[in-house]
């Protein structure tokens, strides 16, 4: 068992006891290759926050198993959830043209996801069936869900930011068909961890750092005869900077190396120049805990502090 808990161990909640076929997606290729996947994107490269979405998807599953243990296809599509990203996440997908939602699809249908859910009787169609809806793990309507729920707390635990260890919140919350219910007190608290989070991750300089690469991205591509789509959807972390440092492209290896070695040479202007991009804040998310059945962000503004965190167009240069 010591093993089988290693596989499955971080320290934020307290341990599920895996069936054996949750293991045995845990150890499949597509799962495993989210160990090598950043979860904040190319912000890991320069922030605290490195961890990745391997513990993530661990993060989501042991709360999704927590509130509805008896719930196996939830379970399933926690641990499944995540394994259409890209290297380093949302920092490339929407500037090179991908979606991860129907990676995840394609990689659920393939034969070794396909071949451990078989042997439990579980279809491919079911899992992709319950990713693309609303569930307790995205959260319906304007309620937090379990997988931003994991996020917030797993961001600012590496951001230095948590003063309180999530077990230790759990207590206080419920999950609803909805998603996240809890007192006023717990739900001011988890309001503060969602503004903390936003303003980290939506903060000018993490958005140019994503810029920054997917920029070196489309210089390699431009440079090279062929660009494999379907190889690079596959590629871990490692395998992008590899790629990058050893790119044709002066543009690409100047990029990455500022990146990697020299993240105070980036520069943040409201002016444009001849070697600028523009910069402006990705989605927002704007799901909620509810308290007592309402919307806490009703009684506290909590939209219009999210919103706040939107800057206008800059740019960003090295």
């Amino acid at each position: 068992m010591k093993g089988t808990m290693d596989l499955i161990s971080e320290p934020l909640y307290p341990n599920i006891k895996p069936f054996e076929w949750e293991l045995a997606l845990f150890k499949s290729k597509p799962v495993r290759r989210l160990k090598h996947l950043a979860h904040f994107g190319a912000g890991a490269l320069v922030s605290p926050v490195v961890h990745s979405r391997y513990e993530h998807t661990i993060g989501v599953w042991k709360l999704v198993s927590l509130f509805f243990p008896d719930a196996i296809n939830l379970r399933v599509a926690a641990i499944l959830h995540d394994i259409g990203h890209l290297p380093f996440s949302h920092a490339v997908e929407v500037p090179l043209g991908f979606d991860h939602h129907q990676l995840t699809r394609n990689y659920i249908q393939e034969q070794e996801i396909t071949h451990i859910l078989e042997s439990v009787e579980i279809e491919s169609k079911t899992i992709i069936d319950l990713l693309d809806m609303p569930t307790v793990i995205t959260g319906k309507g304007k309620v937090l869900g379990l997988d931003h729920l994991d996020s917030f707390f797993r961001d600012t635990y590496m951001s230095g930011q948590l003063t309180k260890l999530p077990g230790s919140i759990l207590a206080n919350l419920t999950c609803t068909a909805e998603g996240i219910e809890t007192d006023r007190e717990t739900g001011c608290e988890l309001m503060t961890l969602i503004l903390a989070d936003h303003q980290l991750f939506l903060s000018p300089y993490m958005v140019a750092v994503d810029r920054l690469l997917a920029e070196a991205v489309k210089a390699h591509w431009l440079a090279i005869d062929k660009v494999d789509k379907y190889q690079f959807a596959r590629m871990t972390d490692a395998d992008l900077i590899f790629m990058l440092q050893h790119s044709p492209s002066d543009k690409a290896r100047q990029l990455i190396d500022t990146i990697l070695f020299n993240p105070a040479q980036i520069k943040i202007s409201k002016q444009a120049s001849v070697n600028s991009y523009p910069i402006s804040v990705r989605k927002i998310y704007n799901k909620l805990p509810r308290v007592n059945t309402t919307c806490l962000n009703e009684a506290n503004r909590m939209e219009e502090k999210l919103a706040g965190l939107a800057f206008d167009e800059q740019y960003v240069s090295v």
